[in-house]
């Protein structure tokens, strides 16, 4: 049975027959096959190499691996395909990737969740006369704060920023309370 070879960290300068008459050493091969960059054609620094019989291809690994070409020591190992490694005892086939359950996320601060004033207390109404009510909903700036700060119902916000609106251009309210 054929078995695959992968050759790493291969000199540059080394052509397929090169690689090829240094595996026929060692028994019958297949295909020799160098890894080239598609736009300069050069070599990438690694092949495949394909032998006949799996003993042969043993014998390669044992024998070749951390032997110097040019200079250089190449590394042969079993080919492990693109999957990056065997899925079981067999060693065929790709990788199997493994599940792992979700991390329960550690909550440093809680939020407390703010509540809709004018929800809680039915009795409460928006008006543009209560300035000191509709103050807490505005930056220093004269700004309408976001719901995500005040706790506002979209509903309510809106009623909250007509309402600021009709205070500041009555003048019962300052646009701005910052003194320049």
């Amino acid at each position: 049975m054929a078995k695959k070879l992968f050759v790493s960290n291969l000199d540059f300068e080394v052509d397929q027959n090169t690689l090829r008459g240094l595996f026929a050493e060692l028994g019958s091969v297949i295909s020799a096959v160098i890894a080239t960059d598609r736009e300069t054609k050069r070599s990438k620094g690694f092949a495949f190499v394909e032998m006949e019989r799996e003993e042969d291809a043993l014998k390669a690994i044992e024998t070749l691996n951390n032997r110097a070409l040019n200079g250089r020591p190449m590394k042969v190992v079993e080919d492990r395909g693109k999957g990056g490694g065997a899925s079981g005892d067999d060693g065929e086939g790709p990788r199997q990737r493994e599940f792992l359950p979700p991390i329960q996320r550690m909550q440093l601060f809680k939020r407390k969740k703010k509540l809709d004033p004018f929800m809680e207390d039915p009795t409460k109404s928006v008006d543009y006369r209560d300035v000191v009510v509709l103050s807490r909903f505005l930056s220093e700036r004269g700004k309408l704060l976001s719901r995500r700060l005040t706790g506002l119902s979209a509903f309510n916000q809106r009623k909250v920023g007509k309402a600021v609106k009709r205070a500041q251009n009555l003048g019962l309210m300052a646009f701005t309370s910052v003194k320049s």
